[in-house]
């Protein structure tokens, strides 16, 4: 009896072993526990040599400038990042410089649609530029010309470049258009025309009438084409097409001095 109580004693006073597969546990917490404390702060090292580095280049970019209208170049873009040449860029450390000040700087310019700036960890500042591109040139008598883009910007004239587009005049010159209500569909025919292969070499300029009525003047040609209001543009644009695709050919073109397009389903020559 005695025997026995004594190894229940003995028993008690034995610490349990640990479990082996716990110990490996905690060993792996511990390492990703220092791994992740070495990545911190090798980033924040980075981060601070980063933001310390000055500006070495600037390289600007402006998207389909081969190919397309623009109005801007690498010395405009470049003065408006400099604000006009006040603030220096080259030279200065990335902590210094604000993207988004860079960004509303270049965006002031009306001609410009997008800007995007990054740069690199060698100093390099990368600036690519989306010009807005006119599709329309509004003539105002007694007032200032303006270009319009597709999405209804109003954009300056300017003496670098003119650009080739179609011509729109108002009778109404006192207010500029209103294109997210009231001149929503001019903007939508606009754009229309300044897409289509076939209409766009067609159509030189569109005069709209104070009562909204629109006329059409040819690039080839005396005829008037009256459209009307833009009310059912689309299918009184497709009623020019056929015009020119099956009436001239038969006809010539000096057999119609107007013709109109604003009735449905007719196409009125005189």
């Amino acid at each position: 009896m005695s025997d026995n109580t004594e190894n229940i004693k003995n028993s008690q006073n034995i610490p349990e072993e640990k479990n082996p597969t716990t110990k490996l546990r905690f060993k792996k917490s511990v390492k990703i526990a220092f791994f992740a404390i070495i990545v911190a702060i090798v980033l924040v090292i980075i981060e601070f040599w980063y933001q310390n580095r000055p500006i070495t280049q600037i390289h600007i970019k402006i998207k389909n400038k081969e190919t397309s209208l623009t109005f801007l170049d690498s010395a405009e873009i470049f003065r408006l990042l400099t604000d006009n040449g006040k603030e220096t860029i080259i030279g200065v450390s990335f902590r210094k410089i604000s993207v988004k000040t860079l960004e509303s700087r270049v965006k002031a310019n009306l001609f410009v649609n997008k800007c995007e700036i990054a740069r690199n960890l060698r100093g390099d500042l990368f600036i690519e530029i989306s010009p807005s591109m006119p599709i329309a040139r509004f003539l105002r008598e007694g007032k200032p010309d303006f270009y319009i883009d597709s999405t209804g910007k109003v954009m300056p004239i300017t003496e670098k470049f003119t650009a080739r587009v179609m011509l729109v005049t108002r009778e109404d010159t006192k207010q500029l258009p209103d294109f997210a209500i009231k001149d929503k569909e001019l903007l939508a025919m606009i754009k229309f025309i300044q897409k289509d292969k076939f209409l766009k070499p067609q159509i030189a300029q569109l005069d709209i009438l104070a009562n909204g009525q629109i006329i059409m003047y040819p690039q080839i040609g005396q005829q008037t084409f009256e459209l009307g209001t833009t009310d059912n543009w689309q299918e009184k644009l497709k009623r020019l097409i056929t015009f020119y695709q099956e009436i001239i050919p038969r006809k010539g073109w000096a057999s119609f001095k107007k013709i109109k397009l604003q009735y449905d389903k007719q196409i009125i020559c005189e």
